[in-house]
């Protein structure tokens, strides 16, 4: 029979979840605790039975409504005739906790409003830098660090640890957290700083086409995610006569990019999820571990949004990359740089803790409605995924034979035989020469 005590909590059901998010905040301030949902005052089971979503929906609860954010663990128990959910938090390394902007502590089987000075007093003693911030618990001269990167951001080569010390990105002989994200070769030591990113076949994550752990600093990360983005979406060419062909891709490289930057920089990293970037048949998705800042609603952005950055020093880091280029800003880049290459609205959500963005393929008569007409007059529609690279690549380089193709693209020769194929049937490409020393040229 359980009974309500200092580190637990019974309710009946997640209709009292305002409660729930008080209590785990007040247990959170004290020792840490449980609540039992689905269970009356007398310890009796109420029948409940949990949906679909209920559980994401009282994290995400927990999630918005706390401060600093807490992430408790949640686990179903089949009880009588019904189920009962188990929802732990630890105490707090960082308090005072806050829920619905007031601070709770546990006091026998009561959750009780701190008083003003016991807040003040929390805060000076729990009081903790942000982590990116934070040092690192090794030495700068033990990490591996990005001297070309490092270089770009206008550290002399000579000596760099004592140029990053000077500006505050080392203290004493520790690095701090956004010097090692920033400047590493390779995060080992921050395995949520991996950046996810995958293709899949079809609308859900059923099946895997291509993935990638981008381990590298969450700088270079940038390119890496863009580079696979590349390989796995399409991309209309249109020759106008000019020096130059112009690209037109189905998801517009600007956005992605400001979206990649803002999941980077601005995600919570005290969280232990990783940012993944997921590309589908019919969209394309950035998920960013952490909320948004409760001062900024996904509903209203982004006509409503300013600089409220998560993590300051990456984000001056960044800044001074030429990475970002004002903070506050984002959000409606991302829009217009949609709205330039024909593309849906984006979509901003928060889900499951995180913050997603949400990019839509071009309208119909983009990139995904297919190759039209001929190369004449421009490759007008679009040809998907490696057909359009292979495309792209015998224009910049006629004349090149099957092996030098796929070593170039770093396909099997298998793969680039069918689409050669293909664009052969379309009449896009043609085979010139001899067969030993001929190659394939962009068809007139």
């Amino acid at each position: 029979m359980w009974k309500e005590s200092e580190a637990l909590e019974l309710k009946s059901s997640f209709a009292e979840w305002r409660e729930i998010v008080v209590s785990l905040a007040a247990f959170s301030n004290k020792s840490g605790g449980t609540v039992i949902v689905g269970l009356n005052d007398d310890g009796e089971p109420t029948g409940l039975l949990v949906g679909g979503t209920t559980l994401e929906d009282i994290a995400n609860k927990v999630r918005q409504h706390t401060d600093p954010v807490l992430y408790p663990s949640i686990n179903v128990k089949t009880h009588g005739p019904g189920e009962i959910v188990e929802i732990t938090v630890p105490a707090s390394d960082n308090k005072p906790v806050f829920a619905f902007d007031r601070a709770y502590i546990r006091v026998g089987r009561a959750n009780q409003k701190m008083s003003n000075e016991a807040v003040r007093s929390l805060i000076k003693r729990y009081a903790m830098p942000a982590f990116d911030e934070q040092e690192m618990p090794v030495k700068a001269t033990a990490v591996a660090w990005d001297t070309m990167l490092l270089e770009q951001f206008g550290v002399p080569a000579k000596d760099p640890l004592a140029a990053l010390k000077k500006q505050g990105l080392i203290k004493a002989s520790r690095p701090l957290n956004a010097t090692y994200l920033c400047f590493c070769r390779e995060p080992q030591r921050s395995p949520n700083a991996i950046v996810k990113v995958a293709r899949f076949k079809g609308r859900d994550m059923a099946v895997f086409i291509d993935m990638k752990d981008i381990n590298t600093s969450i700088v270079r990360a940038v390119d890496e995610v863009i580079d696979f983005i590349k390989r796995h979406t399409g991309m209309a060419v249109e020759i106008s006569g000019k020096a130059r062909r112009s690209e037109r891709w189905e998801y517009p490289l600007e956005a992605l990019r400001e979206a990649v930057v803002n999941a980077v920089v601005h995600r919570d990293y005290t969280d232990p999820g990783t940012v993944q970037i997921r590309i589908f048949d019919d969209r394309l998705e950035v998920w960013s571990p952490g909320l948004l800042p409760k001062e900024l609603s996904v509903k209203h952005l982004p006509r409503e949004s300013r600089s409220i950055p998560r993590n300051r020093t990456i984000a001056r880091i960044f800044h001074a990359l030429h990475l970002i280029e004002s903070w506050g800003s984002g959000f409606q880049r991302i829009v217009d740089a949609c709205e330039r290459n024909a593309n849906p609205a984006p979509l901003f959500e928060e889900k499951a803790g995180a913050f997603v963005i949400t990019v839509l393929p071009q309208k119909k008569g983009g990139v995904t409605g297919g190759v039209t007409g001929g190369v004449t007059g421009g490759v007008t529609g679009g040809v998907t995924g490696g057909v359009n690279r292979l495309l792209s690549f015998i224009q910049d380089n006629p004349g090149k034979r099957t092996v030098e193709i796929a070593k170039a693209l770093g396909v099997p020769s298998k793969t680039l035989e069918k689409w050669l194929d293909r664009l052969k049937k379309e009449r896009r490409v043609e085979f010139k020469g001899a067969p030993k020393t001929g190659g394939y040229f962009v068809k007139e």
